[in-house]
């Protein structure tokens, strides 16, 4: 399998600056509200996956001390709203993307083909896109770039991005966490990766593996 070529690091950081200004805040869970929750089982779960967050997915902050995640909500393709806790059971990556940001556009086919060849009854790649106009844009996007396995989620307030960039969490665009099927976050990535790597596929087997034992 040929190495995905690495993503443009320079051009990440613009839009990272970029991607901090123009969100105005109109409701939705506070990541520093989020329930308690007990993440002791979390803790070993993160330990192992530190050991495999390296090459393309260095860049993955492994939690020292797992946390619950705030129980966002965001719309499905028919306009419903849906819950990050609808998913729990799995082993989560929630990736948090817009049509402007050009390192989201770049890895979300790789984000697809993750899905198509991992997504199960115990993981799945939730990408939420946070366009605040012209919603046909994602789903043209979708469209032409191909994508097939991922479903199209919005947050057309872009209240997911505020929260988790209030919180210390997001310094722009795109934003990846990892969570355990509790809830539990045990890690978090700003940048893009090249997701259907073979250290990706390492870092995924080893989330699910871990959390099942």
């Amino acid at each position: 399998m040929n190495k995905p070529a690495a993503f443009p690091r320079r051009l990440a950081t613009l839009v990272f600056a970029a991607a901090g200004a123009g969100f105005l805040y109109a409701g939705g869970p506070s990541v520093k509200e989020a329930r308690a929750g007990d993440c002791a089982g979390a803790a070993k779960v993160a330990e192992a996956v530190k050991d495999v967050a390296r090459g393309e997915v260095a860049a993955m902050n492994v939690s020292r001390t797992p946390e619950q995640v705030a129980d966002f909500a965001f719309n499905d393709p028919e306009g419903k709203s849906v819950s990050l806790s609808a998913f729990k059971g799995k082993t989560v990556l929630l990736n948090v993307w817009a049509t402007w940001c050009v390192p989201c556009r770049a890895e979300m086919p790789e984000l697809d083909k993750l899905q198509g060849e991992f997504g199960s009854d115990k993981f799945q790649v939730v990408t939420v896109n946070i366009d605040t106009s012209r919603p046909e844009r994602p789903k043209k996007f979708f469209e032409d770039a191909g994508v097939k396995a991922l479903t199209l989620y919005a947050d057309p307030k872009a209240n997911i991005f505020y929260e988790l960039k209030q919180a210390g969490k997001a310094l722009g665009l795109p934003v990846t966490m990892l969570i355990d099927p509790a809830g539990c976050q045990l890690g978090l990535m700003n940048g893009p990766a090249a997701w259907h790597s073979a250290d990706a596929k390492a870092l995924v087997t080893k989330a699910v593996e871990a959390a099942g034992r």
